[in-house]
C-alpha cells in the first residue's frame, strides 16, 4: 500500500507542479492596452452590435461610460508589437483620425470578418522613416550651424542644446534605456 501512496504523492506534486507552470505563463502575459480595450468596448456597445453581453459577466471588458472599471485580471494572448513613444503615438492617433476623415470609405472590408481596419505596420513604417531622417538629420544640422557660428560661448551654448535634443529624440523616438540615453549624450 505505501507505494500506491509514494505513487499518488508524486502525482500530486506534479499537478501542482505543472498548475504552477501554467500560473507563472499567465501571469507573464501583457494587460491589454488602454487603446485595445476602449476599441473593443467602443466595438461592443456599437449600434450594429445585435448580441451584446448580458448577465453578470456584461462589464468583464469594461463600459463606453466607465472604461476603467474592467476585469482586473484580462489579458493579452497576441499583443501589438511594442514600438517607442513615438510610434505607438502616432498609431493610436493616426488611426482613430483616418476613421474621423471617412479615408475609410476608400478601403474593402476584410475578406475574414467584413469590418474595415487598417494595419499598423503601415503606419509603423512610416514612423521609422521619420525617426530615421530625424536620426541623421540632428548631427548635420549641428554641424553646419556649429560652422556658421563664429562665437565660441555660442558654440558652446549650440553644443549643449543639441545635446539635450539628440536626448530627448532619443526618449521619445526610441525604446533606449536610459544608460544608454546617457552614454550617447555624453559622447
Amino acid at each position: 500500500m505505501r507505494n500506491v501512496s509514494v505513487f499518488f504523492t508524486g502525482q500530486l506534486l506534479t499537478l501542482v507542479d505543472e498548475a504552477l507552470i501554467q500560473q507563472s505563463q499567465i501571469l507573464a502575459f501583457p494587460e491589454p492596452e488602454f487603446y485595445d480595450l476602449t476599441y473593443v468596448q467602443r466595438f461592443l456597445h456599437h449600434k450594429d452590435m445585435n448580441l451584446p453581453f448580458l448577465g453578470p459577466d456584461s462589464g468583464v471588458w469594461g463600459t463606453i461610460s466607465n472604461p476603467k472599471n474592467h476585469s482586473p485580471d484580462l489579458i493579452t494572448l497576441c499583443p501589438r508589437r511594442k514600438e517607442d513613444p513615438f510610434s505607438g503615438w502616432v498609431v493610436e492617433k493616426a488611426i482613430v483620425n483616418l476613421f474621423r476623415c471617412g479615408c475609410y470609405r476608400f478601403m474593402k472590408p476584410s475578406k475574414v470578418h467584413g469590418v474595415i481596419g487598417y494595419e499598423d505596420t503601415k503606419i509603423l513604417r512610416i514612423t521609422h522613416w521619420i525617426t530615421s531622417i530625424v536620426a541623421s538629420l540632428i548631427p548635420i544640422l549641428s554641424i553646419v550651424i556649429l560652422y556658421i557660428v563664429h562665437s565660441m560661448s555660442a558654440r558652446l551654448g549650440i553644443i549643449a542644446s543639441f545635446s539635450v535634443l539628440a536626448s530627448v529624440c532619443l526618449n521619445t523616438l526610441t525604446s533606449a534605456k536610459r544608460s544608454d540615453i546617457f552614454a550617447i549624450t555624453a559622447a
